[in-house]
């Protein structure tokens, strides 16, 4: 019998995993014939840039699927596990503040949304095993151990009128002053496109 604890690990790790496999489904059309999307692709999976952020986009009839991913640095300040008390309450206080996405994505009033579902996950606090800076006093192995540290949400949104949903306004570049760019991959039933946005342009227009 798999006792509470573990089952409710095991029902947000499939919650998860589903999530996960329909974003990657929506997306599969954008990244078969974008080539933007298959640079942002090996950009974040291969070297992590500080100050760069992604976000994937999906919209099907009356829901909104966002996935967000970052640096862990460009979150809290710094990409290795949390030591003192401080870094371990930034750790916190980011999670708090990215579960919160209705703050983060106002999406237009007149479509009348709700955040339905949230989920943040973070390497942050998870030790990379064969990492070699002890042994060689390498640091470039330290600045690696960092750029593999990221913070991941996805979010979903549902909208009592999907017709009045013109645009998302995003509020990541207040809540965390370390992302200079995010660079944006959208999918509506009707369009496909890329953006990059920042501080001073975070309006992504859906039409």
């Amino acid at each position: 019998m798999i006792s509470d604890k573990h089952g409710s690990s095991l029902h947000r790790h499939l919650n998860r995993s589903i999530f996960n496999c329909l974003i990657l489904s929506l997306f599969t059309v954008v990244i078969l014939f974008s080539g933007t999307v298959q640079a942002g692709e090996k950009r974040q999976h291969g070297t992590h840039v500080h100050g760069i952020a992604t976000l994937n986009i999906a919209v099907e009839g009356n829901s909104i699927y966002i996935e967000f991913s970052s640096p862990s640095a460009n979150i809290v300040g710094f990409g290795h596990p949390p030591h003192t008390p401080e870094q371990k309450d930034a750790v916190a206080n980011a999670v708090k503040t990215l579960q919160q996405g209705d703050s983060l994505f106002l999406l237009s009033a007149r479509s009348e949304s709700k955040l339905v579902k949230s989920s943040v996950d973070t390497t942050i606090d998870k030790e990379h095993h064969g990492h070699e800076e002890k042994r060689d006093g390498n640091h470039g192995d330290a600045d690696e151990h960092e750029r593999h540290s990221e913070f991941e949400a996805q979010y979903q949104f549902v909208c009592q009128k999907p017709d009045k949903l013109s645009q998302i306004e995003v509020m990541l570049f207040r809540a965390f002053p370390g992302i200079e760019h995010i660079d944006v991959q959208l999918l509506t039933e009707s369009t496909q496109t890329a953006v990059e946005l920042t501080a001073k342009q975070n309006k992504i227009s859906l039409f």
